[in-house]
């Protein structure tokens, strides 16, 4: 089981450079990367993001590069004919215009439209093989970060999961109770109907069909035995990898499956059992939340 919180860090130094990664991830319905990059890097972010989605599957997960080292000098380009022309044109304005003064070069340098700088292109492979040793390092520590917390959110879970067991088995152990007292309180108000009402002349056939009917509405017996069911799948999911969303769909169907239960009990005993199974459910899908 993985968590979607934790940290790691990764660090590449050599005479030349060093180079810092910091790797961080909190809680996130599905994969979420931020990319803080120096500009040295910036070809490098989609080659990063598909590097943490091989490792990751949900969570926001944000990485920070950090450069520090000699940086590539500048390539610096001369437009030959372009300064040729400025010269030529310079001289002419100043035969044209009576300029007494010779033209020198650092006039001459005051128009710079014939130099181009330009930072060097480094090679995609250099570039990542510079940062590769660090960010791999950094999401490392980041996994086996959050695979600690994993482990110690499936030990909260399983609490939880035999907090609920045990409020489940009290409800089994009353289920007997339960329908023999709502049976009774059914027959006690189909005879008053039938008093009330003065009927005399019923079918017999169709009036136990209908208590039969009525007796099924109140068995709650089918929906005890799809949580018991529930339950087991959840032991079993959670030794799954990426299990988060389907724990969630299980709570789910649990919240569904005691509701249910509850309208048909029609019992304050069983309604105070269930107020508290419903409280561990929401503490497993808080739980849940953090869980990749």
């Amino acid at each position: 089981m993985e968590s979607m919180t934790g940290f790691g860090k990764g660090v590449n130094q050599n005479e030349k450079f060093i180079i810092s990664v910091y790797a961080k991830s909190v809680n996130s319905k599905y994969l979420d990367i931020i990319l803080k990059l120096p500009k040295r890097y910036i070809l490098l972010e989609e080659k990063i993001k598909k590097f943490v989605a091989q490792n990751f599957k949900r969570g926001k997960i944000e990485i920070q590069i950090k450069y520090t080292g000699n940086v590539e000098p500048k390539e610096i380009f001369i437009d030959l004919e372009t300064a040729k022309n400025l010269k030529a044109l310079l001289n002419y304005l100043k035969k044209e215009l009576g300029f007494e003064e010779p033209l020198t070069y650092s006039d001459f340098l005051r128009f710079r439209d014939f130099l181009t700088f330009e930072e060097k292109e480094e090679e995609i492979d250099k570039l990542w093989e510079e940062i590769y040793p660090a960010l791999n390092k950094a999401l490392e520590e980041l996994k086996n970060s959050r695979l600690r917390e994993g482990e110690f959110l499936k030990e909260i879970l399983k609490k939880h999961l035999e907090e609920l067991k045990n409020e489940v088995f009290k409800i089994e152990a009353l289920k007997e109770k339960i329908l023999e007292e709502n049976q009774k309180k059914l027959k006690k108000r189909i005879e008053k109907i039938l008093k009330d009402w003065e009927i005399k002349d019923l079918e017999e056939n169709r009036f136990y069909q209908e208590l039969v009917y009525f007796l099924e509405k109140f068995d709650f017996t089918e929906e005890l035995d799809r949580l018991k069911t529930h339950f087991y799948h959840f032991e079993l999911i959670m030794q799954e990898d990426n299990n988060g969303k389907k724990l969630d769909f299980l709570c789910q169907e649990m919240f569904r499956e005691i509701n249910t239960l509850s309208n048909k009990a029609y019992s304050s005993e069983i309604s105070l059992i269930v107020v508290e199974i419903k409280n561990l459910i929401e503490k497993l899908r808080e739980q849940i939340q953090n869980i990749a």
